[in-house]
């Protein structure tokens, strides 16, 4: 046998072996094939699992808008219902306690805007949200396939575009939010400038102005591929890049100073979700925040109570319930993660001078910054490129290691999925 090559693996036998073999041989296979198959089994498995959970533990202790079915209730409660109100009446004309109590002002109108589009065409908003956004969720999985196929090959693409389907935290994307949304609109773009469509990216991009404060940082990633494409044409790049983005902030702040009479409403708003100001926050909310947290996880009586589904107080001292803490437990993890993830891709792309590298530190800083932690898990989730530096851990550890970490990751979903029912996630 030495000195000839290794014969090839047999061919897939029986239907199904028979049906892989013709659906790879299509042409549209090797850039659709890997992220529909992701999307639908990992969309699939989480609403299911939602409408589970919704139906054994009964819809969260919140208010329901009466367009989501209570069997459908994890996925439609919580900043759902916040859109859903904006969608039928607007925004809140009564602004003068805001930053002290809850408005929803506070929430950013893309989503919002889907919601009401379907209502004036006669259909079921939260239906039409959770619609558009899986259908996003699948953009951003074909987008990131395209561009880690097109920087680190097929292999690396295909564990990417797994590592971001099953995600825990992209549990959201299922759900009537915008995470969906949001991660369409940014890795959509960054595709797009890769392929040096900047004019469309920089377009695509804009939008994310309207889904959340960080949403301006969408743009970033487009701005510093439309520089380093070369000084010919480099300055006509950034401004068309810029442009939309710019046009779109400077229209929204301007609706609401007219609208509502404030045009930092939005962030004002943010304060009474336990958010300050940026940098002002980190300093200030923040400890308060990680000293309840440790509190909260050591300080009660945690085999007592329903630990990660709680109701029960387990701390007088922290204020927090026994959810609260499986809630803070849940993203101060998930921060330490991100971290090490993006410690590892500073070192693999040059530090801040990556686009993918900036891009993902303020998509983690930004939130720190406020002074807090609070769906740190979710909101890190836009730090797309995190995915590169997990994908290339699991191939190093081989089929042993992504093996292990698959049945860990389907526990965590089904974990986040149930807490779905007394925590936001």
């Amino acid at each position: 046998m030495d000195g000839h090559p290794a014969p090839p693996p047999p061919a897939p036998t029986g239907a199904f072996g028979g049906m892989t073999t013709r659906l790879r041989a299509l042409p549209w296979w090797g850039w659709l094939g890997v992220p529909l198959v992701a999307w639908l089994a990992s969309r699939v498995f989480i609403t299911v699992l939602a409408v589970i959970v919704s139906v054994v533990f009964g819809r969260p202790e919140v208010a329901l808008d009466p367009s989501v079915p209570e069997s459908f209730s994890v996925l439609g409660s919580w900043d759902t219902t916040w859109y859903l109100d904006i969608a039928h009446r607007g925004y809140a004309f009564d602004v003068g306690q805001v930053g002290q109590v809850f408005t929803n002002v506070a929430f950013f109108p893309m989503l919002p805007m889907v919601m009401w589009a379907a209502i004036s065409l006669g259909l079921n908003p939260f239906w039409v949200a959770l619609v558009v956004g899986n259908g996003m969720f699948l953009v951003a999985l074909l987008s990131l396939h395209a561009i880690t196929r097109a920087r680190f090959g097929p292999v690396m693409a295909r564990r990417a575009t797994w590592v971001l389907a099953l995600a825990p935290p992209a549990i959201a994307a299922s759900m009537a939010y915008t995470e969906g949304i949001a991660l369409g609109l940014s890795i959509g773009a960054a595709w797009l400038a890769w392929r040096q469509r900047f004019a469309w990216a920089g377009l695509v991009a804009a939008f994310g102005v309207l889904i959340r404060p960080t949403g301006v940082l969408i743009v970033l990633p487009v701005l510093m591929l439309a520089w380093a494409a070369g000084a010919d044409g480099r300055w006509r790049r950034l401004v068309t890049s810029a442009i939309p983005t710019v046009v779109i902030g400077l229209s929204y702040l301007t609706v609401m100073q007219v609208r509502q009479g404030g045009w930092d409403l939005p962030l004002k708003a943010q304060a009474a979700w336990g958010r300050g100001q940026l940098g002002v926050g980190l300093l200030s909310l923040l400890p308060d925040k990680l000293g309840k947290a440790v509190g909260g996880t050591f300080g009660g009586d945690l085999l007592g109570s329903r630990d990660l589904l709680g109701k029960q107080t387990i701390s007088q001292l922290s204020g927090l319930t026994a959810g609260d803490w499986s809630a803070v437990l849940r993203d101060l993890v998930f921060g330490i993660i991100y971290v090490i993830l993006l410690t590892a891709l500073w070192r693999k792309e040059g530090g801040l001078r990556s686009p993918w590298v900036l891009y993902s530190f303020l998509m983690l800083v930004v939130p720190l910054a406020s002074g807090s932690v609070t769906s740190l898990a979710r909101l890190g989730l836009l730090a797309w490129p995190l995915a590169w530096p997990m994908a290339e851990w699991l191939g190093k550890g081989g089929p042993r290691r992504m093996r292990w970490v698959t049945i860990v990751t389907l526990l965590v979903i089904v974990l986040m999925v149930t807490q779905l029912s007394t925590q936001a996630p």
